[in-house]
This record gives structure tokens, sequence and C-alpha cells, in this order.
């Protein structure tokens, strides 16, 4: 079950994940939505807890018909081993 809401007011995507909130931060420009950062609690690190919250993030963009510029690195390695996601990056 995915719970990703669009925080707009803290300009991020948030997931609760075993009672512990994960997010990206993001930054709007038009169309193109910014992935800055991604953050997981160290409690879930190694669980797969940023794979789903990226994924949920991906899914939503791409369900939105927005086109992404990605800054994080967690996130860049996520689309290389990801590729069915390479075409929402556009910048």
């Amino acid at each position: 079950m995915c719970n990703l809401v669009d925080n707009t007011a803290e300009h991020r995507f948030e997931m609760i994940q075993n009672g512990h909130k994960t997010f990206i931060d993001d930054a709007k420009k038009g169309s193109v939505i910014v992935l800055l950062h991604t953050e997981v609690p160290s409690a879930l690190r190694g669980q797969g807890a940023g794979s789903r919250l990226a994924r949920a993030v991906l899914d939503a963009v791409r369900s939105n018909n927005m086109k992404l510029s990605i800054k994080c690195d967690f996130l860049l390695h996520f689309i290389a081993k990801h590729p069915e996601y390479k075409n929402l990056v556009s910048v």
C-alpha cells in the first residue's frame, strides 16, 4: 500500500514506512520537478525503504505527465538500475 503525499508546503514527497517518515525534497518549475535529496531514517536503511519511496515518486511523476531533473545521487543510481524511468528525466 502506497501512502505517498505531495507535501507542497514543505516542498517534498513523503511516505510513512514502518512508522517512520521518508521523503524526497523537491522544487517544482513549471512542468519539471527537480528532485533534490532523499532522506531515509537510519532505522529503515538497507530494507528497501528508499527504493519504495523512489518508485512511488517516479510513478506519481509519470502519472502526472511531468518531467524530472535529478540532483540526488541516490535517485540517479536508482534510475540507472531501473531504466524504465529514464524517459522521465529531461534536464
